[in-house]
């Protein structure tokens, strides 16, 4: 083995400690900073809503303090949203029952601490903006997702973005991602006739992308051939303080 694929691995290898550790500290920040007190009790909420008369883009607006938010889609056109999530009783006891609303065509969930898993359908496009304070953000983009615009903000913590190549983009979206500490792991399948491009700026750690057939703009910064001619397009932005960044771009 070269040095040059001892120090690539290595690189990697800090990278994805960075990652898991950054969730980690967000899981931390609501299950408690002493233990991991998993034997407390918790109540478990579920939300839903179907498409019904709904037309246009629906925004999704999640503004939680702590706690851990994933993100889904399922190929299934009536169905709006399904939020489930899990409380700690002592968050309950002093901060009352989540919600989660619907109203003007914005998802809207704003709470202090919990564990969310968000499911979305097919039959409406969507655009994002999440904002967890403390913890972890999942995002997967798969079959029945169809995206507008998405901006997640993680303070401390880290986000995952899995998109394949049979989601259905809306004109020309743009990813804007912003961790203050923490970690950034993305991987991207673009679909056939959309173009990419995706730059990240690091204060503090590494950066590993691997992007087979994209053009290389500078170390933190790739395009493929046709970003500026493709019929459409995805802009994929990420900013970390103190973390590391690793894609993997097709």
């Amino acid at each position: 083995m070269s040095n040059y694929e001892r120090n690539t691995g290595m690189v990697a290898c800090i990278i994805g400690v960075l990652v898991v550790g950054a969730i980690a500290v967000g899981a931390l920040s609501y299950f408690g900073s002493t233990t991991w007190n998993l034997s407390q009790a918790t109540t478990d909420f579920s939300f839903d809503a179907g498409v019904g008369a709904t037309t246009g883009t629906v925004t999704l607006d999640v503004d939680l303090d702590a706690g851990g938010v994933a993100i889904t889609f399922v190929d299934n056109a009536s169905l709006l949203y399904q939020v489930d999530l899990e409380v700690l009783n002592t968050t309950l006891a002093n901060d009352g029952a989540p919600s989660v609303s619907f109203a003007s065509n914005v998802i809207s969930f704003d709470y202090t601490a919990a564990g969310a898993n968000i499911t979305l359908g097919s039959g409406v496009n969507y655009t994002m903006d999440i904002n967890v304070g403390g913890g972890g953000l999942e995002l997967e983009f798969t079959d029945g997702a169809h995206l507008s615009d998405v901006n997640a903000t993680v303070g401390g913590g880290g986000i995952v973005l899995i998109l394949t190549d049979d989601v259905v983009l809306v004109e020309t979206p743009t990813f804007s991602f912003d961790i203050d500490a923490g970690g950034l792991d993305l991987t991207v399948d673009l679909p056939t006739d959309v173009g990419g491009s995706f730059e990240c700026a690091v204060t503090f750690g590494g950066v590993d992308i691997t992007a087979p057939g994209w053009t290389q703009v500078t170390t933190s910064h790739y395009e493929t051939a046709d970003y500026d001619t493709a019929p459409q397009s995805l802009t994929i932005i990420a900013q970390v303080g103190g973390g590391g960044v690793s894609a993997t771009l097709t």
